[in-house]
């Protein structure tokens, strides 16, 4: 039986920076079969078929991926976590490892290396007015 989302027993491995290229692949896919993950993903950059097998089996393992089975022969894989999950947890991470787990760090950090043009900066005011308001973003 596949693990809830938010529950603890739903924690996963880490995602490698190509295991998550991979599950970017298969989450525009929706469900899919290795072959349609293989010929999206080498469509944008060249890897060998037997590696990106190699990482599906991986995702499989580490709860990421499950088998659907089909009338013909095989099956297809369906993505047990969203995007959003793995992506806030992922961020989670990088904050606490990188930035000493301070949110405040890591924004400032944003701000002061990557160029923000004026309508992302007017949205970030938009949601820290609503944040300080008790809203939600």
């Amino acid at each position: 039986m596949p693990k809830k989302e938010g529950s603890k027993r739903a924690e996963r491995p880490e995602l490698s920076r190509l295991e998550l290229d991979i599950m970017d692949v298969v989450w525009e896919l929706g469900e899919c079969s290795s072959a349609e993950v293989i010929d999206a993903y080498t469509a944008k950059r060249p890897l060998a078929p037997t590696t990106i097998r190699s990482v599906l089996a991986n995702l499989r393992k580490k709860g990421y991926l499950e088998p659907v089975p089909t009338i013909e022969r095989g099956f297809r894989l369906r993505p047990l976590v969203n995007r959003e999950s793995v992506a806030q947890r992922t961020l989670k991470g990088l904050i606490r490892t990188l930035f000493g787990g301070s949110p405040r760090q890591a924004i400032a950090y944003l701000l002061k290396e990557e160029a923000i043009d004026e309508r992302d900066l007017e949205e970030i005011r938009r949601m820290l007015d609503n944040r300080r308001k008790g809203a939600r973003p």
